[in-house]
């Protein structure tokens, strides 16, 4: 690390090693303007280390190491680059999972806070990943909200019986999410 930092610019994937992100959540940061780069002569994203710092510095969860840690899984590749741009802009470490079983290795490697978790994905559902990541006594204390495209009576009632703690109703409210996230919006 300190390697890094004696460095007068860091490339993307440097500054993601750095606060403890992915570089899909850098990308997010800088496509919405609050992170500053510059571009190389070859269209390659550098950032100051100084930028890199006021950045860290206008962000309480990323200055006290660990922010809020949100894993989003869903099977929709568009709305999974959308969450995780729209909360990495806001703070939030983000990481993606695209169905049920790759969501059960990044529960324990990635160790998220909150899981927003969609319902109907091929193979292992958001029903079955919610069950088991409650059963396990070492994820059970997992925050999960659940997502669909698919809302009834009947599938509220089994995702809250399963462990999760609300069901959101796709095209999701982002104002309702970041309140359920704890995550204050402008």
């Amino acid at each position: 690390m300190q390697q890094i930092i004696n460095k007068a610019y860091l490339t993307p994937n440097e500054v993601a090693a750095m606060l403890m992100v992915s570089p899909i959540t850098v990308r997010g940061w800088t496509n919405r303007g609050l992170l500053k780069a510059e571009l190389t002569p070859g269209g390659h994203r550098r950032f100051l280390v100084s930028e890199v710092e006021r950045f860290i510095r206008e962000r309480p969860l990323l200055s006290r190491k660990k922010g809020l840690r949100v894993l989003i899984v869903d099977d929709d590749p568009a709305l999974g680059r959308f969450l995780s741009t729209w909360l990495s802009g806001l703070g939030v470490i983000v990481e993606i999972a695209s169905d049920g079983f790759d969501a059960g290795s990044k529960v324990v490697d990635f160790g998220p806070d909150i899981m927003l978790l969609d319902l109907m994905m091929p193979g292992l559902d958001g029903f079955d990943v919610c069950k088991r990541i409650k059963q396990n006594p070492a994820t059970g204390d997992l925050r999960i909200i659940a997502m669909t495209g698919y809302p009834s009576p009947e599938n509220e009632q089994c995702i809250i019986e399963s462990g999760a703690e609300r069901m959101l109703v796709k095209p999701l409210d982002t104002s309702k999410l970041a309140l359920l996230l704890g995550i204050p919006v402008d």
